[in-house]
């Protein structure tokens, strides 16, 4: 399809993704303060994670870094150019470009399917869904994370960022409907991240990321994330997660 063919909604998530975030990367997986709350939030999947693993839409390879470390990996990603980078930042993953409602894999291909901030940049999300049931082989576990749009940072983000406009549906029940009659078993749905102030503080462009060089800086924030965490109601916690093992 010609790019002047392509429809609004592709048009503007590409206008948006199509470039490598290479600061967003290393702030991701480097920053110091912030990407130990990265780790905290894949620490589940690393855990769990077979080989051979699929991360869809794996972008500049943020999450595989992490993931990489546990099992094999695979990636796929829409944007050619983001996965020349991620090529070089985790040259031990074998990486694809693909559309996450078309994979080029056969049935039962992988042990572990990981999909996080993908969903609600499709314009079908139960189409990706079904997908990576289908690469998933009998016994083995998806994971999915997604944003919550009834978290006050998410809902800041929906409003500045019209290519994250589609997040505006996710909650956990919308969630959980996209799952439901898929032949899963042992589903588990966990909220995440009650309130990351950090991602919002120590952010590699609109805060400040020098703050997380200090260990007093480091532990405020540490606690003030726990006591809003026994705040605020898990329905609008940051993160919406869901896993479950392939019947």
């Amino acid at each position: 399809m010609h790019v002047a063919d392509e429809p609004e909604f592709e048009r503007l998530q590409r206008e948006y993704f199509e470039a490598p975030e290479i600061e967003h990367f290393r702030w991701t997986t480097r920053g110091e303060g912030f990407a130990e709350t990265e780790d905290a939030l894949l620490a589940d999947v690393c855990r769990g994670v077979s080989t051979p693993c699929l991360e869809i839409g794996c972008g500049e390879g943020n999450n595989l870094v992490r993931l990489s470390e546990h099992a094999g990996c695979f990636g796929v990603d829409l944007f050619r150019r983001k996965l020349h980078f991620a090529a070089s930042a985790v040259p031990e993953a074998e990486l694809a470009v693909a559309r996450a409602d078309r994979l080029p894999f056969c049935e039962a291909a992988f042990r572990s399917v990981m999909i996080r901030d993908v969903l609600h940049h499709t314009e079908d999300p139960r189409v990706v869904v079904e997908e990576a049931v289908r690469v998933l082989a009998p016994g083995g576990q998806l994971w999915i994370l997604e944003p919550n749009a009834r978290n006050p940072i998410v809902s800041l983000q929906i409003l500045l960022v019209p290519a994250e406009a589609g997040a505006r549906k996710f909650d956990a029940a919308y969630l959980a409907s996209l799952l439901e009659g898929l032949p899963l078993d042992d589903l588990i749905f966990t909220p995440a991240q009650p309130f990351p102030l950090r991602r919002v503080v120590l952010h590699y462009r609109m805060g400040l990321p020098s703050l997380g060089r200090f260990a007093i800086a480091r532990a405020l924030f540490r606690g003030l994330e726990r006591l809003l965490g026994a705040l605020i109601p898990k329905s609008r916690w940051c993160y919406l997660t869901a896993k479950g093992r392939r019947a």
